[in-house]
C-alpha cells in the first residue's frame, strides 16, 4: 500500500501536515497565550485608567464614607475583577471583596508604589487576604498633575492559568479536526475579537476627548461584549454626570449672578477663587482679572482683607460691619463662613450686604421721633406756661390776657399745621391717599398759589414775578397734590426771602418734561445742607424756621408728591444770593 504514490503522497502530506500542525499548534498556543495575557492586561489597565479618570472628581469633592466601598462593589459587577481604591498614604478607601476597615495599609505594595509615583504599576504575587495568587494592575488617580489616589484591579492567577489550559485544548482539537477549519475558525475568532476591540479603542479615545455621544455596536455576550456594554453604560453615565454637574454649576452661577449681596471666596493663601457680579460692580473689577490674585491686590481694602484672613485662621463664621469707600462711604455687614472638604479648611467665603440705607433709615427714624417730640413739646410748653400764668391772676388784666391768648392761639395754629402736615405726609408715604389724575392747566394752579401767598408776600414788600410759557401744555396729575406742591415751594421762598426781595416763578417745557422753577433772592442754603433738605424736620436755620412758622415737613411732602408723579426736583443755591427749586413733571404718564 505504501508503494502507491497516492499513499506515499498521502503519508507525506499527512506527515508534513502533522509536522505543520504540530509546529503551528506550538506556535499558535504560544502566540495565543501571549496575546490573551496582553489583551487581559490591556483590558484591566483600561478599566483601571477609566476608573481613575472617573474618580478624579470624587477624590477632590466631598463624598460619604462608604462612597468608594460601594463604587468598588458596583464596578466589580461590571468588569468581573477585584477593585480596590486606595489613598496616597496607603489607606484603603474601598474594596469590592473585603471590608475596607479590615485591610492593612497598602503603601508598600510594589504596584501601589509605582501608581503613587504617577506610573502604571503591575505585579503577580500571593494575596494573604484571599489566600491565592493574584495579578494586580494599579493606575494613579490624578487631579491635574497631582496624584490624589490609586485604583487597583486584580484577577486570580488561577483564572489566567485556566484560560491558558482551555486555549491549548481548543487549539489541539481544532488542529486534529482540520487545518482549514482551524484557519477559518481562527479567522472568525480574530475578526470577532479584533473589530470590537478596534471599535472600543476608538470609542475610548473619543470619550477621553470629551465626546460622550459615542455608542459601540455590541453583537456578542462574551467578555468583549460585556466590555462594550460597559463602555456604552459608562458613556451614558458620564454624560448624565456631566449634565448634572453643568446644571448645578449653572444654578449656582445664576444664584450668584442674581444676588444683590457681594460674594468673595479666597483660598488658604488669601488668593481670590471666586467673586460674583455684585462684587465686580462694587469694586469696578473683572472676574477674569481677579481670580488667582491676592485680595488686597484686587480690592485694596485693609479692613476687608483683615476680616477674611481672621476668618480663615479662626475657621469659624464671623459677622462684622465695615465701612468701605467705593468711592462714596458705604457701610457693609460682612458674614464669613469656612470652605471645607475632606482634607479640611481650604478657604473662606464672605457675603457683603450693603446696610448703608438701613442705617440711614434708622438714623432718620431716630431723628424723626426726636424732632416730632421737640416740635410738639415747644408749642405745648408755651401754651401750658401762658395758661398757668393766666390762671395765676393774669386773666384779670384784659390787655395781658388778650396778648397771652393770642400767643396761645398762634401756638395752637402751629400745632394744627404740624399735625396736618404729618397726616398728609403719612398718607402720601403709605399710599393711602389715592391719586386722582386729571388733565391740568398748571398756569391756573400757579396763579392760585401766588394769590394765596400774595398777602404774606405783601407784608414783606416782596415782588412775586411770573414767567409762564404760552401756551403751557396740559399734564395728567392730581390737582390737589400739585397745588400743595406749588404752595409749599412758593411759601418757602416767601418765608426765607428778606423784605424787599423777589420771588420768581417760571414754567416752561424742556424736552419731555414740564419744568417749574421757584427762584428767590433770600438767605440761601449751605452746600452741605442741600442733600438733607427733603428729610422730615430738617432745617438749615432752626430758630429762623420756627420763627417763620415752618413745620420742617414742606419739602418732604414735595419730594413724595413728585415720586408719586414720577417727577424730580433740583436745588441750586448761593449763600446770601438766594435759592432756586426746579421741579420736573413728565409730559407723558406712560
Amino acid at each position: 500500500m505504501f508503494k502507491s504514490i497516492r499513499w506515499r503522497l498521502t503519508a507525506i502530506f499527512f506527515a508534513i501536515t502533522a509536522l505543520f500542525l504540530f509546529l503551528l499548534g506550538l506556535y499558535l498556543m504560544n502566540t495565543m497565550e501571549k496575546y490573551t495575557l496582553n489583551n487581559l492586561q490591556n483590558n484591566l489597565l483600561s478599566y483601571a485608567r477609566l476608573m481613575s479618570e472617573d474618580l478624579s472628581v470624587s477624590f477632590t469633592s466631598p463624598r460619604s464614607q462608604d462612597f468608594f466601598q460601594e463604587y468598588a462593589k458596583k464596578v466589580k459587577e461590571d468588569i468581573n475583577a477585584r477593585v480596590t481604591i486606595i489613598a496616597t498614604d496607603g489607606l484603603v478607601l474601598g474594596d469590592s471583596v473585603l471590608d475596607k476597615d479590615s485591610m492593612v495599609n497598602h503603601r508598600n505594595r510594589p504596584e501601589i508604589k509605582k501608581a503613587i509615583n504617577g506610573e502604571v504599576g503591575k505585579s503577580i504575587r500571593y494575596s494573604a487576604s484571599l489566600n491565592q495568587r493574584l495579578f494586580y494592575f494599579a493606575a494613579p488617580v490624578k487631579d491635574g498633575d497631582k496624584v490624589v489616589g490609586v485604583v487597583r484591579v486584580a484577577i486570580p492567577w488561577s483564572e489566567i492559568e485556566s484560560s491558558r489550559n482551555y486555549l491549548r485544548t481548543i487549539i489541539i482539537s481544532s488542529m486534529i479536526i482540520a487545518f482549514i477549519l482551524m484557519v477559518m475558525l481562527a479567522s472568525v475568532l480574530t475578526a470577532n475579537m479584533v473589530v470590537p476591540l478596534q471599535e472600543m479603542t476608538y470609542a475610548a479615545r473619543e470619550l477621553a476627548e470629551g465626546k460622550m455621544n459615542v455608542t459601540i455596536n455590541v453583537t456578542t455576550d462574551d467578555e468583549i461584549g460585556a466590555l462594550g456594554k460597559g463602555l456604552n453604560y459608562m458613556s451614558l453615565r458620564l454624560q448624565d454626570t456631566i449634565d448634572e454637574i453643568t446644571q448645578e454649576r449653572n444654578k449656582i452661577q445664576a444664584i450668584l449672578t442674581s444676588m444683590t449681596d457681594g460674594v468673595i471666596a479666597i483660598d488658604k493663601k488669601g488668593n481670590i477663587i471666586m467673586i460674583n457680579p455684585a462684587v465686580e460692580k462694587l469694586f469696578n473689577i473683572k472676574y477674569e482679572k481677579s481670580v488667582g490674585k491676592s485680595l488686597i491686590e484686587v480690592v485694596r481694602n485693609f479692613d476687608l482683607e483683615k476680616l477674611l484672613h481672621e476668618a480663615l485662621k479662626s475657621e469659624i463664621g464671623i459677622t462684622r460691619e465695615i465701612q468701605l469707600f467705593v468711592p462714596d462711604p458705604k457701610l457693609f455687614r460682612i458674614s464669613t463662613a469656612p470652605l471645607a472638604n475632606e482634607s479640611g479648611i481650604v478657604g473662606t467665603v464672605g457675603v457683603m450686604r450693603d446696610i448703608t440705607a438701613f442705617r440711614e433709615v434708622e438714623r432718620m427714624k431716630t431723628d424723626f421721633v426726636a424732632n416730632v417730640s421737640h416740635e410738639l413739646k415747644t408749642p405745648l410748653t408755651s401754651i401750658k406756661g401762658f395758661v398757668e400764668t393766666l390762671l395765676d391772676g393774669a386773666l384779670e388784666d384784659n390787655k395781658t390776657s388778650r396778648y397771652f391768648l393770642e400767643i396761645i392761639n398762634d401756638e395752637a395754629d402751629r400745632l394744627n399745621r404740624l399735625i396736618n402736615d404729618l397726616l398728609s405726609l403719612s398718607q402720601i408715604e403709605a399710599k393711602q391717599r389715592e391719586l386722582h389724575k386729571v388733565k391740568l392747566n398748571l398756569e391756573k394752579l400757579i396763579h392760585e398759589a401766588v394769590s394765596i401767598l400774595s398777602l404774606q408776600a405783601g407784608e414783606k414788600a416782596l415782588e412775586l414775578k411770573l414767567c409762564v410759557e404760552k401756551p403751557l401744555p396740559e399734564i395728567e396729575a392730581d390737582e390737589d397734590m400739585i397745588g400743595q406742591l406749588l404752595i409749599n415751594l412758593v411759601d418757602n421762598a416767601v418765608k426765607y426771602t428778606q423784605e424787599g426781595g423777589q420771588v420768581k416763578i417760571t414754567a416752561e417745557t424742556e424736552k419731555e418734561w414740564l419744568k417749574i422753577a421757584v427762584a428767590d433772592t433770600g438767605i440761601g442754603i449751605p452746600r452741605e445742607s442741600i442733600p438733607r433738605l427733603f428729610e422730615r424736620f430738617y432745617r438749615v436755620d432752626k430758630a429762623r424756621s420756627r420763627k417763620a412758622g415752618g413745620t420742617g415737613l414742606g419739602l418732604a411732602i414735595v419730594k413724595h408728591i413728585l415720586e408719586l408723579h414720577h417727577g424730580k426736583i433740583q436745588v441750586d443755591s448761593i449763600i446770601g444770593k438766594g435759592s432756586t427749586f426746579t421741579v420736573y413733571l413728565p409730559l407723558s404718564q406712560a
